[in-house]
């Protein structure tokens, strides 16, 4: 027979139960979890397909005539971020939207995917050096699409990407956009594909800096 007789601490439990479901119906409560939905939906790695804008090129760097990196793009409405296209033979206008999904390159193979890992790698050389030297970019497109044709220096660096051993893992901080074609708001085809890097430290920061921020709210409330 079960032992239905009141115990130690059952009737401070189910205040205790009380008092969760009254906090966390709070406006406070309730408008920082919105807040920290909000900041998860700005981070492009946790998303399969994203909305790209392209608005333009802050620095004018060109390869024979040709934007190279960096290209100011945005995703999902958020800050203007520096990537290096590398679709030589796509082409979009400033003010262009278009879909893409979005994969980090260390998620992939290096067996199947070698090509984009040797493009990572100029990437990564490309944000080292701001963009200052165009044949980088023009070394990306000619391993992804074999143009445009290569001067010395970018022939080198094509080079010196496909001389590297690749492991799967590396560069799981770049990231891989690739278009998806119909969605560009242009008149142009099909529009080009990109990488670009992780969120910046300080978007982090500012996610981990939300949910301490919840988590110490509620501590309090509950404490009350």
């Amino acid at each position: 027979m079960r032992d239905l007789t009141a115990r130690p601490g059952w009737p401070q439990q189910t205040t205790l139960n009380a008092s969760i479901r009254r906090d966390t119906k709070s406006p406070a409560v309730m408008f920082a979890v919105f807040l920290l939905l909000l900041l998860a939906a700005a981070l492009p790695a946790l998303a399969n397909t994203v909305n790209m804008q392209f608005t333009g090129t802050p620095t004018n760097n060109k390869y024979s005539g040709v934007p190279s990196y960096p290209y100011d793009v945005k995703v999902n409405g958020g800050p203007n971020q520096w990537m290096m296209c590398i679709s030589y033979n796509q082409h979009i206008s400033t003010g262009e939207t278009w879909k893409a999904t979005v994969v980090s390159v260390g998620s992939l193979d290096p067996n199947l995917y070698l090509v984009d890992y040797e493009a990572a790698f100029l990437f990564k050389m490309a944000l080292a050096d701001h963009g200052a030297n165009p044949a980088i970019n023009a070394a990306a497109w000619w391993l992804l699409e074999g143009a445009p044709s290569l001067n010395p220096a970018a022939l080198s660096l094509k080079s010196l990407a496909q001389s590297q051993t690749y492991t799967k893992g590396e560069y799981s901080d770049v990231l891989l956009y690739r278009a998806i074609p119909g969605s560009e708001s242009g008149h142009l085809g099909t529009a080009q594909d990109f990488l670009g890097t992780t969120p910046e430290p300080g978007t982090l920061a500012l996610f981990g800096s939300g949910i301490l921020g919840l988590g110490g709210l509620l501590r309090r409330r509950l404490r009350s």
